[in-house]
Parts: structure tokens; sequence; C-alpha cells
């Protein structure tokens, strides 16, 4: 019989036999086992609070699997109605409406790695709570968007597959980031329309606020313009070494104005004069541009200058710059909406995390590693 048992529990459990005999009744059939007390051994440590007794037939051990979860410090649920066994923390947080289970962070953290690249939070509570914010706010509102955020996640998926050059290895990446295509359109079905319920909390009011803020702290802010100058430039563009001392760049920018002044084509002198690679060809003209592309005391020059005459030289981190603006457009509120919700977005997401989330959340338990 010993022969016979060996490789039982190999490394897991150790015991000593107690020869006997134990009824079963099953459908009126007797079977004889082998009693055994059992002590567990985990990686090399025992485990003396988990001892227990399990049973032998046909050389099979037959263990209590509260003591196995006992063993390895994981709790365990029976679920009489189904059957099911569950060994280890069935969820990582309840919230009102909810659990998280580990799968399903998991999962998130997968997801979210793949379509942003963003690496795992290193504080898995704080992940867990983004989570939840996520799954809390999508809910608001699946009834009313539930198809506009499927057909948004669709043709994501299409772009994503577009990205990857093929069904095929748009399924492999897949595969190595542990993910389905299932999991990867519900996140980003759930990434819609959070951000739609975030986008309902800001009214016309606030985005009126944040649009008077940022022109208040920049003139230069959702402004196109049509702007010509001529550079005259201290240093070299593609190898950065000096060209000219500042002083010498200032006297030959004024060299430029007074010829413009007394009525030089904008377009020839350029060509003469300017170190600006990017427009010296087009008469030094950057049509309908937006102002905040440029450097700082450019764009400002370009927001305040009076229209179609021709300035004293501005100086930059480039040089002087002779400049005219020919036409200007500051757009309205409704013009720039869209440019606008991004910041209020995610003021409106810390404010939810900060302020609403909290009451929420009933416990998060974060399991040891």
């Amino acid at each position: 019989m010993r022969d016979k048992l060996k490789g039982l529990a190999v490394g897991l459990l150790i015991g000593s036999l107690v020869t006997g005999s134990m009824a079963y009744a099953a459908s009126s059939k007797t079977i004889s086992v082998i009693l055994q007390d059992l002590k567990f051994k985990i990686d090399g440590t025992d485990k003396p609070s988990a001892s227990t007794t399990g049973f032998i037939y046909k050389d099979a051990l037959y263990v209590p699997v509260n003591s196995v979860a006992g063993a390895l410090g994981k709790p365990v649920k029976f679920d009489k109605k189904t059957g099911l066994v569950s060994i280890g923390a069935s969820e990582i947080a309840i919230y009102k409406g909810g659990t998280i289970t580990p799968k399903e962070y998991e999962t998130f953290v997968a997801a979210n790695s793949f379509y942003y690249g963003q690496s795992a939070p290193t504080d898995q509570e704080l992940g867990v709570k983004q989570l939840i914010a996520l799954k809390l706010l999508a809910a608001k509102k699946e009834a009313t968007l539930a198809k506009e955020a499927d057909s948004a996640a669709a043709s994501a998926l299409l772009q994503i597959s577009a990205y990857f050059g093929s069904v095929e290895e748009f399924s492999k990446q897949l595969k190595s980031s542990k993910l389905t295509q299932a999991e990867l359109m519900l996140f980003i079905k759930r990434q819609f329309l959070a951000g739609k319920a975030l986008e309902s909390k800001i009214d016309n009011k606030t985005l009126q606020a944040e649009y008077d803020r940022q022109r208040k702290e920049d003139s230069a802010a959702f402004v196109t313009a049509s702007v010509r100058h001529i550079l005259i430039a201290t240093t070299d563009n593609q190898t950065g070494e000096s060209i000219r001392k500042i002083e010498d760049a200032l006297v030959r920018a004024k060299e430029v104005q007074a010829k413009l002044k007394a009525g030089g084509d904008f377009t020839a002198l350029a060509k003469e004069y300017s170190d600006d690679p990017g427009s010296k060809d087009t008469g030094g003209l950057y049509a309908d541009a937006d102002l905040t592309q440029f450097v700082e005391a450019f764009k400002k020059a370009g927001a305040e200058l009076p229209l179609n005459q021709i300035s004293d030289p501005v100086q930059t981190e480039y040089g002087y710059h002779v400049m005219k603006v020919e036409s200007r457009v500051v757009h309205t509120l409704d013009e720039v909406k869209d440019q606008l919700l991004p910041s209020l977005v995610n003021q409106a997401y810390e404010n939810y995390t900060n302020k609403e989330l909290p009451a929420l959340i009933q416990s998060i338990k974060i399991p040891a590693k």
C-alpha cells in the first residue's frame, strides 16, 4: 500500500497514516477509505494552523478545500445553488452598485496599457478607484448613448487594426497583452461614455468663464492671423552656430524695416533678407495661422500689432523679426468649444473623484503580494 501511495502529496502534504474505514452512502454503495492526518507545507514553509484530516480512495487523496485555501492564506466561498467554489478574494472592492474583481482590474490595467500606452499605477488602490470611477460614470450614459458608444468603439478598433497593419497582427498584439477584442471594446466604450458623462457636468457658464480666463491670460488665445515677417537670425537654423551678433542683427532688421516703410516689396525683401526657411520663399507669409504655435514675443506681436503696418524689430530667441499683420480673427466661444472641453473634462473628473466618488466606495482590499 505504501508503494501505491507514493507521490500522492509530494512537496505539499505530509502526514501519518491512520488505518480505518469509512462508509459513504451513495446509491446504497459502501466504500473503504484510509483516513490521513494532514499537515501543510507551502513553498517550504510549514502551515500548522491548516492541519486537517483527509482520506484516500483509489490512490487519490481527498482534502477539505477550506483547509487547502487556509494553507494558501486564501478565503474560500461555496455557493450551494451553483456549486461554485471560490478560492481567494472574489472582489477587491465594493462600491455602491457593484464590485471589482481581481480579474476585472487586471483586464482594466491591460486595456489601459494597450490603448493609451500607460503602465499600471504603482498605487494599486488608486488604480482600483480609477476603474470604479470609469464604471460609475459610464453607467450614467449607458441607457442614452449605448449605440453611439458602440459605434465609437467599433471605429476605434478599426483604426487600431489599421495601425497594426492587419487584423492578424492586431489579434496577435491583443493576445500578447492578454486581452480579447471584446474586453478592449468594452474599455473603449466606457471611456467614451464616461467622457460624455463628465461633459454633461460642464455648463455654458463654466465654458464662458474658461474662455474669458484664457483670453485674459494670453492675448493670442483663440486667435488666427495672417502674418508676414522677415527674420534676421543670430544663429544658423541648421547647425545652431552663431552667424551674427545680436546688435548686428538689430542693425540689419532696421535696414529691412526702413526699406519696407519706403514702399519696398515684402516678397522680394523676404527672399533677399529672411533667415526663416519656412517662409522666405512665400513672401514671409504665415497665412491664417494659430498664433499660439509661435514663440511668446512673436505671438504677442501677432495678436496686438496694428493691422497692415510695418512693425519695429521684434526680438525673439531666434533674432529680430520685422512683421506685418495682414488679418486677424478672434474666434468665438462656440467656435473653440471643442478646444476648451479637454481641460474642463479633466477638472470635472478631479472634482468627481475627490468629492463624489469617496462616498460611493464601501471598501477596497488590495491582496498582499
